[in-house]
């Protein structure tokens, strides 16, 4: 009955507010989707991560050593339990929808089974983590159990460089696989100093976005800011070979670079500027964490949050219907 609800309320949401993911902003990777008439009506769930920016920071610094200028943006107005129930409610669409057309949901104990994840650590989810991408916190839906190749000191996890969806689709028996990964994106910082005056200028603009491939910054870095980024992937894998080796199917959808979120943040731009001749004083707004740190943040963001929480929700759950719906179309 909940689950139920709760794609009721996707699409009334879509009704008030109008399509926000749609075929112009994003663009289908597919292929092999004929070859799915045979494929077993299961689906094993292997990944499901959401990002959501909490923070940015950034800094640049002359190439004459003269000058730095730093910027930290951070978001207010969103607890990280409203992060984590929007994961939880995609999620359990995605299950529903698989169900009501007949597909049987694969459990975590099928993998546990495999040669493939024989050595590979058990993670849970449904705790919001700030180690795992650089002023973001990630989530993985309360009561999934996924698989992790490593953790390390700081509890960031890894996994292969290698594609080995297509192996370990091969390893459950020829099951279709599931993943998805989604970052939600609401500033970006640019900086850029100059050879001839030796001045350092930050620019910060935001936009809530959900974006092609999530940019994660910190001012730590030795010679300016630390970058990370993030990709967004949501697909079905079917059937490979040797990790590595192509699959026999992918559905596969990415956002064109990214997809607007329009009413949900202030539309604010910030600038910082330091020349060798000015004194420069960061003025500080508030004070935000990010992996388990504190951080002072020279600007501040605020979120609606009733808008965030109704429109992520709903920007999330047409993104991942993209994949879902073609995979039930061509199984059947």
């Amino acid at each position: 009955m909940k689950n139920t609800l709760l794609i009721l309320a996707f699409f009334i949401c879509i009704l008030a507010h109008g399509q926000i993911v749609t075929s112009k902003n994003t663009s289908d990777n597919s292929y092999g989707e004929k070859k799915l008439k045979d494929a077993p009506k299961q689906i094993y769930l292997n990944q499901f991560f959401v990002n959501y920016q909490l923070i940015a920071a950034s800094s640049e610094a002359s190439a004459g050593g003269k000058t730095r200028a730093e910027m930290a943006v951070g978001m207010a107005g969103v607890d990280l339990a409203v992060m984590q129930e929007i994961t939880n409610n995609a999620y359990a669409m995605v299950v529903k929808r698989f169900q009501d057309a007949g597909i049987e949901i694969i459990g975590f104990d099928k993998g546990a089974q495999t040669e493939f994840y024989s050595d590979w650590i058990k993670m849970s989810g449904g705790t919001p983590s700030k180690a795992q991408l650089l002023g973001y916190v990630s989530t993985a839906p309360s009561g999934f159990d996924f698989f992790v190749k490593k953790v390390d000191s700081k509890g960031k996890t890894k996994g292969t460089f290698l594609d080995t969806t297509p192996a370990l689709s091969k390893d459950l028996g020829d099951i279709p696989v599931f993943e998805a990964n989604v970052s939600f994106q609401f500033v970006t910082i640019e900086g850029n100093s100059s050879y001839v005056t030796d001045a350092t200028k930050m620019k910060g603009v935001v936009e809530y976005q959900m974006p092609e491939v999530a940019i994660a910054k910190s001012a730590e870095g030795i010679l300016g800011s630390k970058i990370e980024t993030n990709r967004a992937n949501v697909r079905v894998v079917w059937k490979g070979g040797m990790n590595g080796a192509g699959a026999n199917t992918i559905l596969s959808f990415t956002p064109k670079g990214g997809v607007e979120i329009p009413g949900v943040m202030e539309e604010k731009k910030f600038k910082e500027y330091v020349a060798p001749d000015v004194s420069y004083n960061t003025t500080y707004a508030g004070v935000a964490y990010t992996n388990d740190k504190e951080v002072q943040v020279s600007h501040q963001v605020k979120a609606d949050p009733v808008a965030y929480k109704a429109k992520t929700q709903q920007a999330l759950n047409e993104y991942l219907s993209l994949v879902v719906d073609k995979f039930i179309a061509n199984l059947n």
